[in-house]
């Protein structure tokens, strides 16, 4: 059960390392003609946000005993993902804020328009919370199992993810949802490029809104994964038993609670596939350098308040 559990936890740690590095590569291409103090920041940037989430993943599977090994896989993806949100949006504390004159950027290119991240984020969410809620409502007493009965016979198993995981999961899912919050407001309200034009500003905002999505939406949608893939294979594991055991058992093709496994499963594979779509997201292109209005000299532009 151990080494099931560490292929689980490694696979997504290499795939988190191989895809966010993959994909700052591409974005690396878009930046030929950006200033180099806006191009080392969003690098620094990114790397404090792989680094920090694969750190914190691998922590949390160093720990203990307690919590259960189990309950940790569980959370993983969501507290690392959080914890890489949190770097990324600690990282555009780090750009430059004018001193005298401010220079703030409009309103139109502080309020980003919601990205595909953020509903993929917001889909993990919701999956997850409702995986919850049907675990809860079907485990068994234990909270880790669900068990299928007819007639004098009864067949039981797990893991399931029922009110032994939806606490400490809640939570995981719960933090990763203000980081996102957080982050996403850290930059919005980030000071304007200086020197730069309206359409440059927005595009760097735009990528390091990418940054801080990125880790959040793939968290979510693997945490709903996980659980949608431990849940519908279950269902479908007891009831293969209990038919084994009871000629009473509830046959294919009128079996609506096998159906429903099997739902559970086809879910989770979706939700698995979206998260590498939003692993692998590159933010939009930079605008070219000929397409770029420098403002005059000697001027300081104010947005509005």
């Amino acid at each position: 059960m151990t080494v099931v559990l560490m292929g689980f936890v490694l696979v997504p740690l290499l795939v988190l390392v191989v895809g966010t590095t993959a994909g700052r590569l591409v974005s690396l291409t878009r930046t030929r003609g950006l200033d180099r103090s806006v191009r080392a920041r969003s690098l620094l940037a990114s790397g404090a946000t792989l680094v920090a989430g694969v750190a914190a993943m691998a922590a949390w599977v160093a720990v203990g005993d307690n919590p259960a090994s189990d309950v940790r896989v569980a959370t993983l993806p969501a507290i690392g993902a959080a914890v890489a949100t949190l770097a990324g949006a600690v990282a555009e504390l780090t750009w430059p804020h004018p001193a005298g004159t401010v220079r703030q950027a409009s309103l139109d290119a502080r309020r980003l328009a919601p990205s595909l991240l953020l509903r993929l984020l917001w889909a993990g969410l919701a999956a997850s919370a409702a995986a919850l809620v049907v675990g809860v409502l079907t485990a068994g007493p234990d909270g880790r199992s669900v068990t299928r009965s007819a007639g004098d016979a009864s067949s039981t198993a797990s893991p399931y993810p029922g009110s032994a995981y939806a606490v400490p999961v809640a939570i995981a899912l719960a933090v990763l949802a203000l980081a996102a919050w957080w982050a996403v407001r850290r930059v919005e309200s980030r000071p304007a490029l200086p020197g730069g034009s309206p359409e440059l500003d927005r595009s760097v905002r735009q990528e390091s809104q990418v940054r801080v999505l990125r880790p959040a939406a793939t968290g979510a949608l693997l945490t709903a994964a996980g659980l949608w893939l431990t849940l519908g294979p279950a269902v479908n594991r007891v009831t293969q038993n209990l038919r084994i055991a009871s000629e009473a058992a509830p046959r294919s093709p009128g079996d609506w609670v096998q159906w429903l496994g099997f739902a559970g499963a086809g879910l989770g594979v979706l939700l698995a596939l979206a998260a590498g779509v939003a692993l692998f997201w590159v933010g939009p292109g930079l605008p070219a350098p000929s397409a770029r209005t420098p403002e005059p000299s000697g001027t300081a532009s104010r947005g509005a308040a």
